[in-house]
């Protein structure tokens, strides 16, 4: 290569160096002028807390620097967005130079967040604007706060509340709904209560609470509820300030019990003897009330089966006399168990009862058909040995030598 073509190849590279070099001092001085040009700095940003609830403020304080030349028109803003970056709030604008002081109180259910869910994070942002080269306005984030919004949980608690209510009988409770984080009430809010049983629902109403936070309910067991478990829910709807909170209750609708007093009872007898029994049934209404002229199936039975069985009626205080007579129910062996029971079937409000007693039966003299026969082979054997004797006796003395006394003895001669 030529001397000439390498001094115009070194001439090259040395522009494009010089020119690289001019761009960035050039760019320097820009930023040097800019920065001379515009000062902006946050000195502090903060809030009372790190989270929040939705019924809450947000107490903001912000201090900053601010310094433009006159050709600009920049300003200074705090702003608040929610999780999407979509703009919930901002401040005034601020253009002044200097050192500046400001706070603000933000009431939280007015930021229009989405409180569908549980919980959400906000940030608060201190900006600036300003006009770069003629553009557009530009956004410049300085700092940022993130902070989290909660929506309070609520309680439930029941007054006059019962777990068991008897089939007839009317319910009358209160329930108290509350903030679990502050104890304040939750009024003037829409609860919906339902009531299922078999999985079906037979309640449906929307109540309101009061100022204090209360709901007054009156239940009929018979046309609000049904026979059985019964399950009480209370929804209270979802809203800005509060969760969406479901209680959950049950209440067992009974049939009115029914009670027996056993008054004459004797678990022992003999076969010769009859079954004695005397019983008083009744059940309460705020006192006794005698159970009258109703049926009572009564049965005998052991293990091998029922032995015996009749309807027996109580009486119109209540009273029900059984006697029975042991061959009635065929007892056939010695120190016999077998039990006795009574059933009452119950009625629409009355629930069934049953009641089994046990007996036993002591040493019951019946025949034994094994022995009669060996006494018989016995007392026979007996007569038969008795005659032998007897025969022999006879015939002994019957061939024994007669002797003569001496008097009757005479020769011939």
């Amino acid at each position: 290569m030529s001397f000439y073509k390498l001094f115009k190849k070194h001439n090259v590279k040395r522009k494009k160096t010089f020119f690289i070099a001019l761009c960035l001092f050039l760019s320097i001085m820009v930023s040097g002028q800019f920065s001379k040009a515009l000062i902006c700095q946050v000195i502090y940003l903060r809030t009372d807390k790190d989270f929040y609830y939705a019924d809450e403020v947000i107490e903001i304080e912000a201090s900053w620097d601010f310094d433009y030349v006159e050709d600009d028109d920049p300003y200074f803003q705090i702003r608040i967005y929610d999780e999407l970056d979509s703009l919930l709030w901002n401040s005034s604008e601020f253009d002044g130079k200097g050192v500046f002081e400001e706070n603000w109180t933000i009431i939280i259910r007015n930021l229009n967040l989405n409180f569908n869910y549980y919980s959400n994070i906000i940030s608060i942002k201190a900006v600036y604007f300003n006009e770069f080269n003629g553009g557009d306005m530009e956004l410049i984030i300085l700092e940022a706060l993130y902070l989290t919004i909660f929506k309070r949980n609520l309680a439930c608690e029941l007054f006059n509340f019962t777990e068991k209510v008897i089939l007839g009988k009317n319910l009358s409770f209160n329930a108290h709904f509350y903030s679990d984080n502050t104890n304040s009430n939750l009024s003037g809010h829409d609860i919906n209560f339902y009531i299922l049983s078999n999985n079906s629902m037979i309640y449906q109403k929307t109540y309101t609470s009061n100022d204090y936070g209360i709901i007054s309910l009156y239940l009929s067991s018979i046309n609000d509820m049904r026979l059985g478990i019964n399950k009480l829910i209370f929804n209270v709807s979802n809203g800005i300030i509060y969760n969406r909170t479901v209680f959950y209750y049950e209440i067992v609708v009974e049939k009115t019990p029914i009670y027996i007093d056993i008054l004459k009872y004797n678990n022992k007898f003999r076969g010769s003897e009859q079954i004695e029994l005397e019983l008083f049934f009744y059940y309460f209404n705020e006192s006794i009330v005698p159970l009258r002229n109703e049926p009572i199936r009564v049965m005998i039975y052991d293990n091998l089966g029922i032995k015996y069985q009749k309807i027996f009626n109580i009486d119109t205080f209540g009273f029900l006399k059984i006697n029975i007579s042991s061959p009635i129910y065929e007892i056939n062996q010695e120190d016999y168990r077998f039990y006795l029971q009574l059933v009452y079937n119950g009625s629409k409000l009355l629930n069934y009862k049953i009641l089994v007693l046990n007996f036993e039966m002591l040493t019951v003299s019946l025949p034994n058909y094994n022995s009669l026969i060996s006494l018989l082979v016995i007392l026979m054997g007996s007569v038969f040995i008795i005659i032998v004797i007897a025969n022999y006796i006879y015939h002994y003395k019957k061939k024994k030598p007669r002797f003569k006394k001496v008097n009757e003895i005479f020769f011939k001669f």
